[in-house]
C-alpha cells in the first residue's frame, strides 16, 4: 500500500512537472510568438517609416524641381520682359529718330498762292455801288423773333448762319488770300508783317525781301537793325523784326529748320498767337485746325450778331461751332473780305450788302 502510494505521489509528481513543462513551453512559445508580433510591428514600423521618409524625399524632390520650374520660369518671363522692354524701347528710340528726321527735312513748300492782283481796302476797285444779285435758297428767321444773347443782350443771330453763310459764299466763291508767299515760313513772316498793315504794302516789302533772305538760316543771322530797316515801311517793325528772327532761331533749334504743323508747336514761336498759326496751317499746309480771327472777323461776327464775345479766342470758338471744319479758312476769308468791300468800319455800305436783311446791325 506504500508502495502504491509512493507510485501515485511519483505520477502526481511527473503529470505537475509535465505539466509545469507544458506551461514553460506554452509561455516560451507565447512569449516568441509576443516577441515575433513585436518584431514583425518593429519592422512594418521601420517600412512605414522609411516609406514616409521616402514619401518626404520625393515630395522635397518634386517640391525642388518644381521650384526650380518656377525660378527657370520667372526667369524666361524676366527675360522675355526685359526682351519686350528693349524692343518697345528700340522702337521709341526708332519712332523718335524717325520724328526727328522728318523735322529735319527742309520745309516742304505749299502751293504758290500769289494774290492775283486782288485790291486792298484803300483801292477804288472794291466799291460795291449796287446790290449784288444772289440766290436765296435758306429762308431766314425774323429778325424781330430772334433771342438775345444773355450777357450782351444783343440779338443772337446764329439761327441764320446757313443763310448768311449760303449768300456770302455765292459773293465770294474763292477767297483767296492776299499775301504772297512760296513757302510755310514765307507765310509766317508775311503774316507777322502784316499785323496794322495792309497786304498790298506787306506784298511791296516782302518782294524784296523774300529775294534777300532765301533760306531759314538768312533770316536766323540776319542783323536785327538791317532787318528792321528792310520792313520799315509795315510799322512796328521793332518787334516784327524781333519776332520774325526769334521764329527762324526757334525753328532751327526745335525743329530742325521746318516750321511745325501743328497749333501747339506753332504757338510756341515768338510773337505766333492762334490766328497767325490758322493762319499758317491753312494757308501755308492746307490743314483746317481753327479760324483765324482778325480785326475784320471779329468784328463783322459781332455786327452780324454770330457772336457777343470780345476775346478772339473766344469768338474763334464760337464760330467754329458753326462752320463746318471745311470752310475754317474760308469763313475766316470771306468775313474779312466782306468787311474790307462793303461793311466798313467807319462807313458800312449797308444799302448794296447782300445780307442786309438777316444783319441786326444793317443801316445802324
Amino acid at each position: 500500500m506504500t508502495a502504491n502510494k509512493e507510485t501515485k505521489t511519483e505520477a502526481e509528481k511527473a503529470k505537475t512537472a509535465k505539466t509545469a513543462e507544458k506551461e514553460k513551453t506554452a509561455k516560451t512559445a507565447e512569449k516568441a510568438k509576443t516577441a515575433e508580433k513585436a518584431k514583425t510591428a518593429k519592422t512594418a514600423e521601420k517600412e512605414k517609416t522609411a516609406k514616409t521618409a521616402e514619401k518626404e524625399k520625393t515630395a522635397k524632390t518634386a517640391e525642388k524641381t518644381k521650384t526650380a520650374k518656377t525660378a527657370k520660369t520667372a526667369e524666361k518671363e524676366k527675360t522675355a520682359k526685359t526682351a519686350e522692354k528693349e524692343k518697345t524701347a528700340k522702337t521709341a528710340e526708332k519712332e523718335k529718330t524717325a520724328k526727328t528726321a522728318e523735322k529735319a527735312k527742309p520745309a516742304k513748300s505749299a502751293d504758290f498762292r500769289k494774290s492775283a492782283g486782288n485790291p486792298d481796302t484803300k483801292t477804288p476797285r472794291q466799291t460795291i455801288s449796287k446790290m449784288p444779285v444772289v440766290k436765296r435758297a435758306i429762308k431766314p428767321v425774323p429778325l424781330s423773333k430772334l433771342p438775345l444773347f444773355p450777357i450782351s443782350k444783343k440779338p443772337d443771330n446764329r439761327a441764320n448762319f446757313k443763310a448768311i453763310w449760303d449768300i456770302l459764299q455765292q459773293l465770294y466763291p474763292k477767297p483767296e488770300v492776299e499775301l504772297d508767299f512760296e513757302t510755310p515760313f514765307e507765310i509766317l513772316t508775311a503774316t507777322i508783317l502784316s499785323a496794322q498793315c495792309t497786304d498790298r504794302q506787306v506784298n511791296t516789302v516782302t518782294q524784296f525781301l523774300f529775294k534777300k533772305y532765301r533760306a531759314i538760316e538768312d533770316y536766323a543771322n540776319a542783323d536785327p537793325a538791317e532787318f528792321g530797316k528792310d520792313i520799315y515801311s509795315t510799322g512796328f517793325y521793332n518787334s516784327k523784326t524781333k519776332h520774325v528772327i526769334g521764329c527762324a532761331n526757334a525753328i532751327l533749334k526745335d525743329y530742325g529748320g521746318a516750321v511745325p504743323d501743328t497749333m501747339k508747336e506753332l504757338t510756341k514761336l515768338p510773337g505766333v498767337g492762334r490766328k497767325t498759326a490758322n493762319i499758317v496751317l491753312s494757308r501755308g499746309f492746307g490743314i483746317n485746325d481753327g479760324i483765324a480771327v482778325d480785326t475784320h472777323v471779329k468784328r463783322l461776327s459781332g455786327k452780324i450778331g454770330l457772336t457777343e464775345q470780345e476775346d478772339p479766342e473766344k469768338i474763334e470758338q464760337d464760330l467754329m461751332k458753326l462752320a463746318k471744319r471745311e470752310d475754317y479758312d474760308n469763313l475766316s476769308l470771306t468775313l474779312i473780305f466782306h468787311g474790307r468791300r462793303v461793311c466798313d468800319a467807319k462807313k458800312p455800305k449797308c444799302d448794296v450788302c447782300a445780307i442786309q436783311e438777316m444783319c441786326p446791325s444793317a443801316f445802324i
